[in-house]
């Protein structure tokens, strides 16, 4: 019989110091955020003696963060605690997806397998870049190049900027909704509009932080417009901008298969800082129901010997899906590195 470990409404003292500071954690909320999260939504921080929980929803999308004291705490209670949070989000709070930037890369062996199990899927790969001193620049303008305008974007541009963001970053509804959780809480969102028509082709996001640190939130432009410079003159609109602003630093989060756009990033000095993972959890019933039946099949594990790493396969064992993967593989070349 399988022992439930008891849970627990937080407990008094610093709990976001402890989930700050766990050896197991993907944990990034600012305590300004995790206060408010604890005054207006108690019942969306949980925890147990041997780890803190919390989803900060908004936007139609909720964060997941977690901080445990070791591996084995993590095993006992991930899926208590993510059960409990659950329960507790209103309908339209998560839409879109429970979601979880995963930095504590060296655990990932130990905690994907509990990810797994409760039906989190990696959507992609990103990596953290650092601007540590803003440079010297003129007054940021509106005409940003010739023919284009950077404005502040309007309630009358909300259904264009949908149909841009979705140009600009594809049709994956998942990770477009981490896209557009960054339009939301970007504080200057400006657009760049074409003077000829008035055509929106570029989209910027910016976000003054703490430290004196600005973040760089969301940045594109789109397909039809790209190699005219336009994303690199809205990079140093921004930088100038954040300086104006009084801040002293500039980050973003860069994604890892994006090359052209971190070698930009790295022309304007930015520096390659940890790397980090996203993942998503659906919460529509059906989404669950197909994803669990995907994931039942043949798993072959190689490697698992006191000291190595392994791999994870599995093959399909439905024939409509064995298909669909086949016709998916044609002309498409894996290139694999060795371990990091």
């Amino acid at each position: 019989m399988t022992q439930m470990r008891r849970l627990e409404a937080p407990k008094a003292g610093d709990l976001f110091e402890g989930g700050r500071s766990s050896p197991v954690r993907s944990f990034d909320i600012e305590r300004e955020d995790f206060e408010r999260l604890r005054q207006e939504r108690p019942e969306l921080v949980v925890s147990d003696d041997a780890g803190v929980m919390l989803l900060s929803p908004h936007g139609g999308l909720a964060w997941l963060h977690y901080g445990f004291e070791s591996v084995d705490a993590l095993r006992g209670s991930f899926r208590l605690l993510l059960e409990r949070l659950l329960s507790t989000l209103r309908s339209h709070e998560a839409q879109a997806g429970v979601f979880l930037r995963f930095t504590d890369l060296p655990n990932r062996p130990y905690v994907e397998p509990v990810l797994n199990e409760s039906l989190f899927e990696l959507l992609y790969e990103y990596m953290e870049m650092d601007l540590p001193e803003l440079p010297d620049a003129p007054q940021p303008t509106d005409e940003i190049a010739p023919g284009f305008l950077l404005r502040a974007a309007g309630p009358d541009d909300t259904g264009t900027i949908a149909a841009l963001v979705e140009a600009v970053f594809g049709e994956d509804t998942a990770r477009r909704s981490v896209i557009d959780d960054n339009v939301r809480r970007s504080v200057d969102l400006r657009v760049i509009e074409e003077k000829s028509g008035g055509r929106l082709v570029g989209l910027l996001g910016c976000l003054p932080g703490p430290e004196r640190t600005g973040e760089i939130a969301v940045m594109g432009v789109h397909p039809d417009y790209r190699r005219r410079s336009l994303g690199e003159a809205m990079m140093r609109w921004s930088l100038a901008w954040f300086r104006e602003q009084g801040m002293r630093r500039a980050k973003l989060n860069a994604r890892v298969d994006s090359p052209t756009a971190i070698a930009l990033y790295r022309k304007l000095g930015f520096l390659p800082g940890r790397r980090g993972l996203v993942y998503r959890r659906p919460t529509d019933k059906r989404e669950l129901d197909e994803m669990a039946a995907k994931r039942k099949g043949t798993y072959i594990k190689l490697g698992f010997l006191p000291g190595r790493r392994g791999l994870v396969y599995r093959r399909p064992t439905d024939k409509r899906e064995l298909d669909e993967m086949a016709a998916k593989r044609k002309g498409t070349y894996i290139k694999f590195g060795g371990w990091r």
